[in-house]
């Protein structure tokens, strides 16, 4: 397989586990804990948050905002913050159950 086909061949994979946590997580997490390569992709939130963190200081380092602008960009973020920390902590709750549903069953 030549490398550029198997780059489009895991962007796809990963953005359609990517939209399966999002739609259906449960069905999604049940999936993934059958093929254990897509582990990476459950934590696909944190990544997002790391790169929230990274581009919100490089944006206070160019831009400078006072007023209402700041106080919207501020509650922007902490809604972002809260809502990806929440999903995150939904999705290793399922994989967590679905492991150990998975284990006792052997």
């Amino acid at each position: 397989m030549k490398k550029s086909t198997f780059v489009i061949f895991s962007a796809y994979i990963w953005t359609k586990t990517l939209a399966g946590l999002t739609f259906y997580p449960f069905m999604t997490i049940r999936q993934v804990t059958r093929r254990p390569i897509l582990f990476p992709v459950i934590f696909s939130p944190l990544i997002g948050l790391f790169a929230l963190f990274v581009f919100g200081r490089i944006g206070a380092f160019l831009i400078n905002v006072y007023g209402l602008r700041r106080e919207f960009i501020s509650l922007v973020l902490s809604t972002a913050l809260i809502s990806i920390l929440l999903w995150q902590a939904l999705l290793i709750y399922l994989l967590i159950s679905f492991l150990l549903a998975l284990w006792k069953k052997q």
